[in-house]
């Protein structure tokens, strides 16, 4: 289904205008992974599906690896508690820049405050392996909070665009999402 949708890119190049989330150190711990083709395709899925996040739902395990393998990636786990509460991924440009590629929680861990903590996390992740500039996108699709998130926490609109989208529905969601496990299977199945 065709649906108009406004996305937004915004960037944190000024240190001082960062403005971490309290409590953020303390209450989450974050562990970086290595990138894991299966593990991130869930991560993508598990956070990304209430939100159409459909950009990766249909790429095969060589797809994963092959992005992995051309791309600097870091991901990031985000526990509170003890329980796995969302992640991110950062993309280095090799030079100054690190995008915030995805960033999000699982559903039932919204609006605990949980989202700004990780954001900063995230900036402070990126600063620390060397880069100035920070960056990401969103969307009109995203989580209403969002935006809101992210300007708080000090990053600046550098250009938004408004474009017709084809998105996917609720099957079209599953059915990329099983390409992927069909890929999954294919490679490491066991054959019971």
């Amino acid at each position: 289904m065709t649906e108009k949708v406004i996305t937004t890119y915004l960037e944190l190049t000024d240190k001082d205008r960062f403005n971490p989330k309290d409590g953020y150190l303390e209450k989450l711990d974050i562990r970086e992974v290595s990138p894991e083709p299966y593990l991130n395709a869930v991560l993508f899925a598990g956070v990304g599906m209430p939100w159409r996040w459909y950009s990766r739902l249909g790429w095969t395990m060589d797809e994963w690896e092959t992005h992995f393998a051309d791309h600097d990636v870091a991901t990031y786990l985000c526990f509170s508690d003890s329980n796995l509460v969302g992640y991110y991924e950062l993309e280095f440009d090799g030079v100054s820049s690190a995008e915030i590629r995805f960033l999000g929680l699982f559903p039932q861990h919204m609006g605990k405050g949980l989202g700004g903590m990780m954001l900063s996390h995230a900036v402070r992740g990126a600063r620390e392996k060397g880069v100035s500039r920070v960056w990401l996108h969103t969307c009109t699709k995203d989580a209403d909070a969002a935006l809101a998130n992210y300007i708080a926490r000090g990053f600046r609109v550098f250009k938004t665009k408004e474009a017709d989208e084809d998105l996917p529905g609720k099957e079209e969601m599953i059915n990329r999402m099983n390409q992927f496990i069909g890929s999954y299977i294919d490679r490491f199945g066991t054959g019971r």
